[in-house]
């Protein structure tokens, strides 16, 4: 068995046809054909259903694709990782942190990797909503840790935690609004302030916020440190994770209110994403395999 081989059945595959994958990787056709049959005389199976119009996989031509995609991804970050080696240095792992994600469940398993890896240099870039999956689109990084924004068939992604999400508003500005408790009806906050963060994705044009009051003012702020002074000095409401303003909320600066049929509070899970076709780096797929590991023993 030889990787041209292996690249010349895949083609085949992933084209429909013999003549698209000979075009697909700049090979004759009679060269893919003698390639594949090659691998079928080695291993005694037959890879190809060929009574059909296009070449269609065998149940073994079928469990045979999945390992040869499985070889040359490996392959591939084989490639990478030499040619760092040859330059002297290893590029940086990059990945993205959306802003609502740096709870200590991150900053444990992230400090667990990295104390594994000391040598290794770790670029990090933070995003908000949608801009989290526009990062890895454009190539900026390579692995990214936030809410479900944007995702779509392209990603893949796994589950590492969840962080509480909850509303909050400062004492003084909760006792002016006449309240029953800690309970609100929407109309009592249509003149307060909705205090979110700015969505980072350059190509949406709307907010990309889920969770808003069908009427209202809206203030929006570039980061959650600008988004949490507005709501310590009375500006107005917002959700917040718990773990950002739990001394505030030890010390009495803001406290949780409930809004009816609005989402006042709720467990937001946070996921580890990356492109599904994109071949990860020596670095990425490390980094990759790890988190899922360390996700996978904290699971119930």
């Amino acid at each position: 068995m030889k990787l041209d081989q292996i690249r010349a059945f895949i083609a085949v595959v992933e084209t429909g046809s013999f003549r698209s994958a000979a075009e697909a990787i700049h090979k004759t056709q009679p060269s893919i054909s003698a390639a594949v049959k090659t691998l079928e005389a080695q291993y005694e199976i037959q890879l190809f259903d060929r009574d059909s119009y296009r070449p269609t996989l065998t149940t073994e031509g079928k469990a045979f694709f999945s390992q040869s995609k499985k070889l040359m991804s490996q392959v591939q970050q084989l490639e990478t990782l030499g040619h760092n080696l040859a330059q002297g240095t290893d590029a940086p792992l990059r990945l993205c942190i959306s802003q609502s994600s740096f709870s200590d469940d991150a900053m444990q398993m992230l400090k667990h990797f990295q104390s594994e890896h000391p040598e290794w240099s770790i670029d990090i870039t933070t995003d908000h909503l949608y801009g989290v999956s526009e990062n890895l689109q454009k190539d900026k990084s390579e692995v990214a840790i936030g809410p479900r924004y944007g995702l779509d068939d392209r990603h893949a992604f796994i589950e590492l935690f969840r962080i509480e999400v909850i509303t909050v508003v400062s004492p003084d500005l909760l006792a002016s609004l006449n309240p029953k408790g800690n309970r609100l009806k929407p109309p009592q906050l249509y003149s307060t302030a909705h205090i979110l963060v700015n969505n980072s994705a350059i190509n949406q044009n709307e907010s990309g916020h889920r969770y808003l009051l069908p009427t209202g003012r809206r203030w929006y702020v570039n980061d959650y440190f600008a988004k949490k002074s507005l709501l310590v000095n009375g500006f107005g409401w917002a959700r917040m994770p718990r773990y950002m303003v739990e001394a505030e909320l030890a010390s009495g600066a803001l406290v949780p209110i409930e809004i009816e049929n609005f989402m006042s509070h709720n467990q937001l899970p946070i996921f580890m994403i990356k492109l599904r076709h994109q071949t990860l780096s020596y670095q990425a797929n490390l980094f990759w395999q790890a988190m899922k590991e360390n996700a996978l023993k904290r699971m119930p």
